[in-house]
């Protein structure tokens, strides 16, 4: 590997994160440059701590759909699509802003063949641009890819993953495979890096210890993470019981995490992320100019606060979702009114993500009506079956 000489380098290359499907497994692996110029820029700032520091992020979703305008993720499925990453991230306080427009690429050529050209559409350069693609269409190869550049951050998914005991699938748009993804854009490595895949030529890569006495300098880097020798999906969808075996290099056996979510895990498994893998994303968001542009962080606060009110889908289909989350403690009544001033749907909610069900409205336009402490809200609203 050529020497790292100059900064401006380590800005324009790439990092690449795929993820493949083979015999209904998700593979993964890491572009070399990339990877060894990130772990070099990581490198000085690994013991800083961010962990009282919240951090927002922002990200655009594009749903691939055929020419005809059928096919993908319906909003409802974004919407299920994302709590995902709230579930995995708000933890560690590192939250999602998205302004609820999801933008339809529809084109049969895409749609039927996933793949990272699907980057160069409607990209943006200040939030994580998530590709989105339906859960039936599985391509030879991959079945996620994530990217970051010094231009760009963007990772799309597709596909499923089957459970060969009972043959049930489970799409990975919608699961914690989404939030695997986005914690590759954050700078986190699989945690079976440097012992189980190493074909990244990371400078610093190494096997992890089960002991752990080596933690900080080798594996994915991070102390609370055990040593994984890369668990290849052999792991019980029942149980979560990874079905493997191994020894380190101290011949301690492995005893890997089964629910990790940056492990080789399955979808029902995986659940979380540990506190150090969260203070790492955060440092990357503090020392990557790339990760910076798509991002912000405060001490005190939520720093994902934004005026007005917040509601999607518009158009909605049957649901209509009221995103109170970041309002003040209290009690809301909204009122939906048709063309002709008739009040059609009411009711209340507290400072929460409340589900209206709009599936018995005629399509049209409609008026919503917000009450906040007297004051009053009107918006359109578009229904669309």
């Amino acid at each position: 590997m050529k020497k790292f000489t100059s900064y401006f380098l380590l800005l324009t290359s790439l990092i690449f994160f795929m993820c493949g499907k083979a015999q209904a497994q998700v593979y993964c692996e890491i572009d070399t440059l990339a990877a060894a110029n990130q772990e070099i820029l990581m490198e000085p700032y690994r013991t800083q701590s961010y962990s009282n520091y919240s951090f927002c992020v922002r990200i655009y979703v594009h749903v691939l759909r055929k020419s005809n305008h059928t096919g993908g993720q319906s909003p409802s499925d974004v919407s299920l699509a994302l709590s995902y990453l709230d579930s995995a991230f708000n933890l560690h306080k590192i939250y999602f802003v998205w302004d609820y427009q999801i933008d339809y690429i529809d084109d049969d050529s895409k749609y039927f063949n996933p793949n990272a050209g699907i980057f160069n559409i409607n990209n943006h350069t200040d939030g994580v641009d998530i590709y989105m693609y339906d859960d039936s269409v599985g391509f030879l190869g991959w079945d996620g890819y994530g990217t970051s550049s010094q231009l760009e951050t963007a990772f799309l998914v597709s596909g499923f993953m089957e459970d060969p005991a009972t043959n049930k699938t489970y799409p990975l748009v919608k699961s914690y495979i989404l939030s695997h993804e986005m914690g590759h854009v954050l700078s986190l490595w699989h945690t079976h890096h440097g012992t189980g895949e190493t074909t990244q030529q990371d400078p610093f890569e190494c096997p992890e210890l089960v002991n752990g006495s080596n933690a900080a300098t080798c594996g994915d880097y991070i102390t609370d993470t055990p040593a994984d020798p890369n668990m290849d999906y052999d792991i019980d969808f029942a149980t979560c019981q990874w079905l493997g075996s191994g020894l380190d290099a101290n011949g301690d056996p492995y005893n890997p995490d089964e629910k990790n979510i940056m492990g080789y895990g399955v979808t029902p498994c995986m659940s979380y992320l540990t506190p150090k893998q969260g203070n790492r994303m955060k440092v990357a968001m503090t020392i990557i100019p790339v990760l910076t542009a798509v991002s912000n962080y405060t001490l005190s606060g939520y720093p994902c606060a934004t005026a007005g009110l917040n509601y999607y889908p518009n158009a909605a289909d049957d649901e209509l979702n009221l995103d109170l989350r970041n309002k003040p403690i209290n009690t809301y009544i909204f009122q939906i009114y048709d063309v002709y001033g008739v009040i059609v749907l009411s009711g209340e909610s507290q400072n929460i993500l409340k589900t209206i069900d709009t599936s018995g409205l005629n399509e049209g336009l409609y008026f919503l009506h917000f009450y906040e402490n007297g004051q009053l809200t009107i918006k359109q609203l578009v229904v669309e079956h």
